[in-house]
């Protein structure tokens, strides 16, 4: 087990989202792995694991989140950021307080149809979804950068 499935499975547990007796994980855990790693499938990313849907073709209305998508821990930063959340998401990656975001802020910051087709790959409806995300997202991403700073491409090898 890597160190990024140790922090996903640790955040999740912590946070009564493990899934149940007898599952494996919650239908988060991919997604959040795939998002946060740049590992998921075809492209990278969030949007490998959609099936390249993220790439080229701008469905999912707008540069910041096909990055975003694509591009793993920085991306999910840079997404925030470009959807007017970045104090909040570099407060999760510095040493210090994490700011709270809310589920509002998640879906603006991926987008309506990203938030959609996650919904329809976890089998969670969009609602349970934003509210997951908003919860795991910061203490996920605080747990990836304990030195305050975005790992490098080394560091995440690890992972």
């Amino acid at each position: 087990m890597g160190l990024l499935d140790q922090v996903l499975g640790g955040v999740m547990n912590s946070r009564g989202m493990g899934g149940q007796t007898g599952s494996s994980s919650s239908p988060l855990l991919p997604i959040l792995m795939a998002l946060l790693s740049n590992r998921g499938g075809q492209g990278g990313g969030l949007g490998g694991l959609l099936g390249g849907m993220a790439g080229g073709g701008g469905q999912f209305g707008g540069g910041a989140q096909g990055a975003g998508l694509n591009g793993g821990l920085g991306g999910l930063i840079d997404m925030f950021t470009q959807a007017g959340h970045g104090d909040a998401a570099r407060s999760w990656v510095s040493s210090g307080q994490n700011q709270p975001i809310g589920p509002h802020e998640v879906e603006t910051a991926f987008g309506g149809q990203t938030i959609d087709r996650l919904s329809q790959q976890t089998g969670l409806q969009r609602g349970d979804l934003l509210s997951q995300l908003s919860a795991i997202l910061p203490e996920a991403v605080d747990k990836l950068t304990p030195n305050g700073r975005l790992p490098d491409e080394h560091e995440t090898r690890h992972w």
